[in-house]
């Protein structure tokens, strides 16, 4: 796509325009607002640049297993420095972005320091969590006069996983070691919080940022 100022129209001084190119000139009238992607720069293969990540001494703990496995595409750089200016740091490498800030990197540093948490929001009229009377006896009511549904069997299952409840009792933490068991028990608790009727009332239960998507309700 060639620029405004380069057409031999804009170059010529013309007389008569009228409106904003009165004013401020000729503009571009091609937009990509209608395009499914952005158009990409051409890749360039060379020269190759290497770059490196910062993480703290426990991705340490991945070993040469990950760092130095066979089959990468870019492969990996690994440097693990203690020092009492720069501390326990270890420098990943790489000339493809994606590769030195890899999602089971940050996964692993995530476990062994902070771990994961999902929430789970409740809303509607009537739809609460709440301890009967304290942990592990959760308790769910998904409606005015519902009948309360017991979900202490869940709270039980895993001794490392913790379920907490806000007190207003619309938001239900699930906070544990690793992704895969959080997600899990966050999974079936979500499943036993959501009715039927979800997807047209919107009362009911669902991972926070990602609320379920409405229906229009059926006309008789």
């Amino acid at each position: 796509m060639r620029d405004i100022s380069e057409l031999p129209s804009s170059k010529k001084r013309v007389r008569g325009r009228f409106g904003v190119e009165w004013f401020l000139g000729r503009r571009p009238t091609e937009i990509n607002a209608r395009d499914v992607e952005l158009p990409k720069p051409a890749f360039d293969p060379k020269p190759y640049r290497l770059a490196y990540s910062k993480y703290p001494g426990v991705a340490s703990g991945l070993g040469a297993e990950y760092f130095y496995r066979e089959g990468q595409r870019s492969p990996l750089s690994y440097y693990h420095m203690r020092s009492p200016a720069s501390g326990d740091t270890v420098m990943v490498g790489a000339t493809d972005g994606r590769a030195r800030e890899a999602r089971t990197i940050d996964n692993y540093v995530k476990e062994k320091t902070r771990g994961f948490a999902v929430q789970i929001v409740l809303e509607g009229r009537g739809v609460k969590a709440y301890f009967e009377p304290k942990f592990p006896q959760l308790m769910v009511r998904l409606g005015v006069g519902a009948k309360v549904r017991d979900l202490s069997q869940y709270c039980k299952r895993d001794p490392d996983v913790e379920v907490s409840v806000s007190n207003k009792g619309d938001v239900v933490v699930v906070r544990g070691p690793t992704k895969a068991r959080v997600g899990t028990l966050a999974y079936r608790l979500l499943k036993q919080m959501q009715p039927r009727l979800l997807p047209y009332t919107g009362k009911g239960a669902h991972f926070a940022f990602h609320p379920a998507k409405r229906k229009a309700m059926r006309k008789k």
